[in-house]
Formats: C-alpha cells, sequence, structure tokens
C-alpha cells in the first residue's frame, strides 16, 4: 500500500469509527443512566460526553496501532 493510499484508509477509518463510537457511546450511556426526568436527562448528556471521548480516545489508539503496523 502506498503511503497516499494508507492515510486515506485511515483518514476513512477515523471518520467511520467517530461516528461509529459516538453512537455506541450513546447507547451505552443511555442504557447505564436509563433518564425518565429532566435530572436524568442531564446526566445522560453529561455521561455520553465523557464515554464518547473514552471511546474516541481508545479508537486513536486503535488507529495508531495499526498505523504502525502499515509501517
Amino acid at each position: 500500500m502506498s503511503s497516499s493510499d494508507a492515510s486515506g484508509f485511515l483518514s476513512v477509518l477515523l471518520i467511520f469509527g467517530s461516528i461509529a463510537s459516538w453512537l455506541g457511546s450513546g447507547i451505552v450511556a443511555w442504557n447505564w443512566v436509563e433518564p425518565d426526568n429532566f435530572g436524568g436527562a442531564v446526566l445522560f448528556l453529561i455521561a455520553w460526553g465523557i464515554m464518547g471521548k473514552i471511546f474516541d480516545f481508545i479508537l486513536a489508539l486503535a488507529i495508531t496501532g495499526i498505523a504502525n503496523m502499515m509501517e
């Protein structure tokens, strides 16, 4: 794989992975908090933000590992 092909692949992987990680973290946060009132909804949004960043960090580590293996 050439350098430009690899960087294009990793860019697409990062875009789709970010979308999937935020959707997945939203589902996990919803099931964890199970909001039924306004306070629960606020707690859900806070949990979703924190979990989304954690999921994105794990995704970045995985993509960095893939990039290092492609060199």
